[in-house]
């Protein structure tokens, strides 16, 4: 099932969003009640309008994860000392002379398990 909703109706659904935030509501309740006026002024029913919030969440959450994946593990890495010991170890191997290089190639190799887990998320588990 297709469930449209008008731009009219997302823009001021943003518009209520907004206000809602600046006038101190929690982020929260802010963004939801702003989509909840959005999807029904802008044509969807009450059923739709939830169906339309719980399909928008449930597409966030991967990105959601990938981030505090992320997140934690470079605060790791930093508390543990990993990340220094990753940077001085290729520091050593190509030399004080291109640190700048060293320094491109710690933070590839740190980001790539960002990389790795956006992978993860387009393979399907039997």
């Amino acid at each position: 099932m297709d469930i449209q909703v008008t731009a009219f109706g997302a823009v001021t659904g943003l518009i209520i969003a907004i206000i809602l935030i600046f006038i101190k509501t929690p982020p929260v309740y802010g963004l939801f009640i702003g989509a909840l006026a959005g999807g029904l002024i802008g044509g969807a029913s009450l059923a739709e309008t939830i169906e339309l919030m719980i399909n928008g969440a449930q597409d966030m959450v991967t990105a959601i994860l990938r981030i505090l994946a992320a997140g934690i593990l470079a605060g790791v890495l930093i508390e543990t000392g990993g990340a220094e010991s990753i940077a001085r170890t290729i520091i050593n191997k190509i030399g004080e002379t291109k640190a700048l290089f060293a320094l491109a190639l710690a933070t590839m190799i740190l980001t790539t398990v960002g990389v790795f887990i956006k992978s993860l998320d387009r393979v399907e588990l039997a």
